[in-house]
């Protein structure tokens, strides 16, 4: 569903498919959205050139600025969100454009990013028998004065005779300025270049443009260098920032590492200064206008700050908990319809979840100062001020709200408003402990248990008066009816937006009851469904009926699952999944529907108008895939592979991390080597505080002998103690190492390789 803001009666219709657009949705031209019924093709905006696809962009910035700048399939650029630049060839009287519409565009027009991973996205379709290849990227030159939009269009013959190429750009001289070769002519609107080319060889022409700042002459900003110098410089900071944080070295899947690092990119490019605050919004405003996520949210940024936390990126998650838009959110008060940025209850417990993972990483006492320790107090107590003690069905559950899946006059008590309350309970009792109030401790305890005891019983209530053997997401019927339709996994979804079971058990939560005895029984009745609906495996399907496909927040989903032996990897599924149906390189929608084998998956448009890249569901991707292969509990336990699905466990593969984050300010590396019957484990860094306990699923009463360590093979572990840095174990069996299904296939050394390439 569209989580900015539905009205009630969007909500109440949205069996029948009728929905509203949100109230803060900006004014949308008569070109951007179709009515109902039309085709993809006439989703076009218009320009001088050729017909663009709006639901089809990648935006390229720089960390802290605004705006950001769009980028589109075809190689269209709109530097700063102004006005969009086009570029065509016309060769022996033929103007050659690509086609953004074609059935099999993604064969037409590659699309990816250069060096795999790096914001600056590369365009490459064929003019007749020349190359044409565009790519774009943003710089922040000029000693930190403006951000620079650097664009190289590359002409490259491939036929047998030489010929005169015009290249044609949509866009005067002195605002796309050339830094490469003088144009041959212009006009008002734009601006040509006649180049001889070669059988076999490559002429290109470099552009740089303003896009955020404060503006310069045309002089001044050539007189920053020109487009290879400032890629270099641009590859630097990214590659810089990245230096140090936990990330992946080689995985078995092609393209993973690099879909890890791009997110990594994405979120940083998503920050904007705005004053004293640091913000991070979910996108920059779309192409055409609608639901506007050029701004912060209370509901996703502790998400964003529990993963900086987690990765090591202590300095701009310490930033984001210290900005007004993130401390506001510690209220009771859902501030009206009218509210730019409602309170969603399930934040309230989100909020304390950062603060305790930055005193597991790093052991910093000092930074919880009086002051911060009396806002995580207050957060507590109005946890315990939205818990309902009116009710005697609902007793002790969290109140109704706003919230994703319903508003306060007609929906639900929530599952993941009660999870989401008791992750941050956990999270306090852990803060609270360490630093040596015993009495707040205490009464966390006995708030968690009581709240515990609520949801259970609850629970237990409204299963049995289902007479199902599971549970759903809430507790009564309103929404459960809503969504009767659609194709959405209730349970998972919950334990996404709440980090719940496995972030909580990270956290020393131990509490169990009706909610863990058939917590596998429910993800087993999602799978169920989803299998029913035809809802592809790897996919948890998404908000609304009327979209059936995917999701931004797939892989937070199936992250939650790594509490369970059962299901523990369906969140690598997750991952390949959304690996494979990307929206635009390494960018997913809140939504998207499947658009045909050679056409990247699409953005769903009326009646649901989505349309959103969404960064707060891609750094959840990020999380997953490091949380699957490592996951750090308070005490200073690691467990390594939990996640890792046997096929991953092919003779030769490797699995490889560095800079993971165990606790008070120690960081290791690690690398999973792959035999036919022996995986290795070796481990270097700092000294751990904790064991590592070795769980790969291959493991569970699989373990022959390991050369270190304790094995209990009917859990599949074997336990290292801290300063065992290494472990040959030896199995019974071999891993199977197929991949049931015809999704994969294998490259060479055995790498899976996707369907859908991230470049050619």
């Amino acid at each position: 569903m569209n989580r900015r803001g539905f009205v009630k009666c969007g909500l109440q219709t949205i069996a029948a498919g009728l929905v509203v657009r949100a109230q803060r949705a900006n004014a949308v031209s008569e070109t951007a959205l179709p009515e109902p019924g039309q085709e993809e093709p006439n989703r076009a905006g218009r320009s001088p050139f050729y017909d663009y696809d709006l639901l089809k962009w990648l935006y390229i910035g720089w960390e802290n600025d605004h705006p950001k700048s769009w980028t589109f399939m075809g190689g269209g650029v709109a530097p700063g969100l102004g006005d969009l630049i086009q570029y065509t060839v016309t060769v022996d009287g033929a103007t050659y454009t690509p086609d953004e519409f074609a059935l099999d565009r993604k064969s037409r027009i590659k699309w990816y990013l250069r060096d795999g991973y790096l914001p600056c996205p590369i365009s490459q379709w064929m003019a007749g028998t020349f190359r044409v290849e565009i790519q774009h990227f943003a710089n922040r030159v000029l000693a930190d004065h403006l951000t620079a939009v650097y664009s190289r269009v590359r002409v490259t013959g491939t036929g047998l005779v030489p010929k005169v190429v015009r290249l044609n750009v949509s866009s005067r001289p002195d605002i796309e300025i050339p830094l490469s070769g003088e144009c041959t002519g212009q006009s008002n609107t734009d601006m040509y270049f006649d180049i001889s080319v070669n059988p076999g060889d490559s002429v290109t022409r470099d552009f740089v443009a303003f896009a955020a700042g404060s503006p310069v002459d045309p002089a001044v900003l050539k007189s920053a260098g020109g487009f290879d110098s400032n890629y270099e410089a641009m590859a630097k900071y990214w590659n810089g920032r990245m230096a140090g944080l936990a990330e992946p070295i080689s995985l078995p899947v092609a393209g993973m590492v690099e879909m890890y690092k791009s997110i990594q990119i994405t979120t940083w490019e998503n920050m904007v200064k705005n004053g004293e605050d640091y913000e991070i919004h979910a996108a920059p405003r779309n192409p055409f206008n609608n639901d506007n996520y050029d701004q912060p949210f209370s509901h996703d940024a502790p998400n964003y700050v529990d993963q900086y936390m987690r990765e090591g990126d202590f300095d701009i998650a310490k930033r984001m908990l210290a900005s007004k838009y993130f401390k506001a959110s510690n209220s009771t008060t859902w501030r009206g319809r009218e509210a730019t940025d409602p309170i969603y209850e399930d934040t309230l417990g989100k909020y304390l979840i950062p603060y305790a993972e930055y005193l597991r990483c790093t052991g910093d006492l000092a930074y919880f100062t009086v002051s911060v320790r009396e806002e995580l107090k207050k957060a507590v107590r109005n946890i315990h001020a939205l818990r309902s003690f009116n009710d005697k069905e609902h007793y002790g559950l969290m109140k109704k709200s706003q919230d994703f899946e319903n508003w306060a006059d007609d929906g639900d008590y929530l599952l993941c408003d009660n999870w989401s309350a008791l992750h941050g309970l956990q999270a306090y009792q852990h803060i609270c402990r360490r630093l040596g109030e015993m009495d707040e401790a205490e009464w966390a305890a006995k708030e968690m248990v009581d709240l515990n005891d609520s949801v259970n019983r609850a629970l237990s209530q409204t299963s049995a008066r289902r007479h199902i053997d599971y549970y759903e997401g809430g507790f009564d019927d309103v929404t459960l009816e809503r969504y009767g339709d659609s194709d959405y996994s209730w349970v998972p979804y919950s334990g996404a937006l709440s980090t719940f079971p496995w972030g909580a058990y990270l956290k020393g939560f131990d509490l169990g009851g009706f909610w863990k005895e058939k917590f596998d029984d429910s993800i087993r009745h999602a799978l169920e469904v989803r299998d029913r609906k035809g809802i592809p495996e790897g996919s948890w399907g998404t908000w609304w009926g009327q979209v059936t496909y995917g999701t931004a927040y797939n892989c937070s989903a199936g992250l939650q699952c790594l509490y369970s032996d059962a299901y523990r990897t369906e969140v690598v599924k997750n991952l390949e999944f959304q690996l494979e149906n990307q929206c635009a390189p390494y960018n997913w929608s809140e939504a998207f529907e499947y658009k045909g084998r050679d056409a990247w998956v699409g953005m769903y448009v009326p009646p649901v108008s989505y349309g959103n890249l969404d960064s707060w569901g891609a750094s959840f991707t990020k999380q997953a895939l490091l949380q699957m292969c490592a996951s750090v509990k308070i005490d200073g336990t690691v467990i390594i592979g939990r996640g890792i699905p046997d096929y991953w466990l092919e003779p030769g593969n490797v699995v490889e991390w560095a800079n993971v984050n165990v606790n008070e300010g120690r960081r290791i590396s690690f690398r999973i080597a792959s035999g036919r019957s022996t995986i290795e484990l070796r481990i270097w860094g700092d000294v751990r505080n904790g064991d590592v306990l070795f769980n790969l699923p291959a493991f569970k009463g699989n373990i022959a002998a390991a050369n270190a360590g304790t094995v209990n093979s009917e859990e599949g572990i074997v336990t290292l103690s801290p300063t065992t840095d290494s472990v040959s174990v030896t199995l019974r069996h071999p891993p199977e190492t197929k991949r049931k299904g015809n999704d994969r296939v294998k490259g060479p050394g055995g790498r899976i390789e996707t369907l859908y390439p991230h470049s050619s």
